[in-house]
């Protein structure tokens, strides 16, 4: 005898559940803002741009890419998208990319990097968010 009455109100409070959530939103998803890395996305999408698939894996070169992260990770000033750069390193040539918070970090990381990958070109295409 319960039962119908118990199962009314519970579709009856998920139904205002559903309501109330719906109601929040204020504008229709087309006008939201894109997500804060949008753009970033977009520059991965270039194929001219080295990728972690890029990296080498011979030997040196994976000890330089640990070398490098290593020393970014430890430089505990640095924001967690700084921690978070791309490094691929190919041949010679060691590539940093992704967004960090200011023109300092940018500028900490390739210098972080050239200390740690002596005798290597450090390309610094990393940008800043904002």
């Amino acid at each position: 005898m319960f039962k119908p009455f118990s199962f009314s109100t519970a579709l009856l409070a998920g139904l205002l559940t559903v309501t109330a959530v719906n109601a929040q939103t204020t504008e229709p998803a087309s006008k939201r803002e894109a997500a804060d890395n949008a753009r970033a996305n977009a520059t991965d999408r270039n194929t001219d741009a080295k990728t972690p698939v890029d990296q080498s894996n011979d030997k040196d070169a994976i000890e330089v890419t640990a070398g490098i992260r290593r020393a970014v990770l430890d430089d505990k000033s640095l924001s967690t998208s700084a921690h978070n750069v791309k490094i691929v390193t190919d041949g010679d040539v060691v590539t940093l990319r992704g967004p960090v918070e200011s023109a300092d970090e940018k500028k900490r990381v390739e210098a972080l990097a050239m200390k740690a990958a002596t005798g290597k070109q450090v390309r610094n295409e990393i940008s800043i968010a904002r």
